[in-house]
């Protein structure tokens, strides 16, 4: 992945404000993924989900035209490897209480805002591409994964934390990975009683000695020093974080590993 066969820029932004339309690409997106099935036939995740609409929102043309203006300028701080290896993005507004207001990513290139303001942040649409681009190449990132310690993991956790994993659609499609053998990493609801799509703590699971733990494993917290807790939910996670503001994380050990396997075009 340190290379790449071509240094044309290839990305285009899609600003859906045409609700029918975004309803349709949603909905094909829903086939691929099953994120909002999967919601549903989760307990936890249904009760978290219950008062929240996830439907598309309608953009004002004042919306429209300043999301349009930003996204041409925005072109310019964005990595070489995205503007190359990427082709058309589509961006949707939902409703604001969609996932709780939290971007995200649908199959297989779309970003999602709940509320548009939140494109106007560079880091987060840098975040957000890259979670577009682990879709798109996720053989490519299977091996940069195992190559930072990462590899999937196919076990089964204990029912206390099945029950109260929250979903994320980022990354819905492989939800376990294992860091160095050992531990997994978990987004668990905080109030099981009144869960909330946002309100997490991350516990680890020790594969070994089947137990969890609230403290982050010192083999993680040394490797990649300085992430928020809840970055360190899903590699996915941890290497859209560090990529999106490579500044403040190139200090880690991590992030340099990181680096020499997606190569100096991804900064």
């Amino acid at each position: 992945m340190g290379n790449t066969t071509s240094t044309t820029p290839n990305l285009t932004f899609r600003i859906i404000s045409d609700k029918s339309e975004a309803e349709q690409l949603l909905t094909d997106a829903e086939k691929k993924d099953f994120y909002l099935e999967e919601c549903f036939d989760h307990p936890s995740n249904a009760k978290a989900r219950a008062k929240l609409s996830y439907r598309p929102n309608s953009f004002t043309v004042h919306e429209e035209h300043g999301a349009t203006l930003y996204i041409d300028s925005a072109k310019q701080s964005l990595p070489k490897r995205l503007l190359t290896d990427l082709k058309v993005v589509y961006i949707v507004q939902l409703m604001p209480s969609a996932d709780d207001g939290m971007p995200h990513t649908r199959p297989d290139n779309i970003i999602c805002f709940p509320d548009i303001s939140q494109l106007f942040s560079i880091t987060t649409l840098k975040h957000e591409l890259w979670h577009v681009h682990q879709r798109n190449f996720q053989e490519l990132w299977l091996a940069v994964f195992e190559r930072i310690g990462w590899k999937p993991w196919k076990g089964s956790l204990p029912d206390r934390l099945e029950q109260y994993r929250r979903l994320n659609p980022d990354t819905v499609d492989h939800p376990n990975w294992v860091f160095q053998d050992t531990w997994v990493p978990i987004p668990i609801f905080r109030d099981i009683t009144r869960p909330g799509v946002s309100d997490v703590d991350i516990c680890f699971y020790n594969v070994f000695e089947k137990y969890h733990t609230k403290k982050v494993p010192s083999e993680l917290s040394f490797y990649f020093t300085g992430l928020p807790m809840i970055a360190l939910e899903h590699p996915r996670e941890i290497t859209a974080y560090m990529l999106a503001e490579p500044e403040k994380y190139g200090h880690s050990k991590g992030f340099k590993d990181l680096i020499e396997q997606v190569g100096h075009l991804s900064l």
